[in-house]
């Protein structure tokens, strides 16, 4: 019987731990968290050429604040 308890124990603090992270590296927001994937990827394609990798990924950051920006206030107005 302590071997299931033991197990059941372990499983839980596996789902926890992983809970966590889901609620904080997504949040609110799953677009955002993608985003935020997609940039890393682009900057790391384009890592190699220069002036564009910073530039794109600024743009992206700023769309990607402007994303954020808009759905928070979205949110609040709508009642």
């Amino acid at each position: 019987m302590p071997l299931k308890t033991t197990q059941g124990r372990i499983w839980k603090g596996v789902r926890s731990f992983f809970s966590f992270w889901k609620h904080f590296l997504i949040g609110d927001s799953p677009i955002l968290a993608l985003g935020v994937l997609v940039n890393l990827a682009v900057d790391f394609l384009l890592r190699n050429f220069g002036l564009l990798a910073p530039v794109l990924s600024v743009t992206m950051v700023l769309v990607l604040l402007a994303i954020a920006v808009y759905q928070k206030t979205r949110r609040k107005n709508s009642y």
